[in-house]
């Protein structure tokens, strides 16, 4: 009996002695983890919101104003326009639609969405068009774009967008 005494109270002071690190142990699975954080930041966003609320400043008034040069330089040599036309077919359309144009008046309501390598840009656009002929028509419908960066500026890669003559 004696030797069962002396092994309960041996048991007794072992367990003691590790209590509080199994107590904490415990408490460490049950809480929420800590999050590990390295010394490796995230790659930068390709943009801020004001570059690319500028661009699209220029990208209006270039258009309203018919400058097709100008309104190109806005574009990537490999850009795409809904899905399907290229740079040399972008550049013949927009040249006839200026030709055609006496006035132009250009308007968007767009959300961006920014991540390292690209800016997505989504919304609705209207132009307003007198043309040479004196007619006056409006287009409107939706509109998506995707900026990337090259040589350090932002331009267009693709440009997808449904037109609705309303007029």
């Amino acid at each position: 009996m004696r030797i069962k005494i002396i092994s309960f109270v041996f048991f007794v002071a072992v367990i003691s002695m590790f209590f509080p690190f199994l107590m904490g142990q415990l408490q460490s699975q049950t809480n929420t983890p800590h999050l590990f954080v390295s010394g490796i930041s995230s790659p930068p966003l390709i943009a801020k919101e004001e570059e690319v609320n500028q661009f699209f400043n220029r990208y209006e008034a270039l258009y309203k104003r018919k400058d097709i040069n100008g309104f190109l330089s806005l574009f990537s040599s490999k850009a795409v326009q809904n899905h399907k036309d290229g740079i040399d077919h972008i550049r013949r359309i927009y040249t006839d639609f200026f030709n055609q144009s006496e006035e132009l008046r250009y308007r968007t309501k767009r959300k961006m969405e920014i991540y390292q390598n690209a800016v997505e840009v989504k919304g609705s656009y209207e132009i307003d068009q007198l043309n040479k002929k004196g007619e006056r028509k409006i287009w409107s419908g939706s509109i998506q774009w995707v900026l990337t960066r090259e040589d350090g500026v932002l331009k267009i890669i693709s440009v997808d967008y449904d037109a609705v003559k309303s007029q």
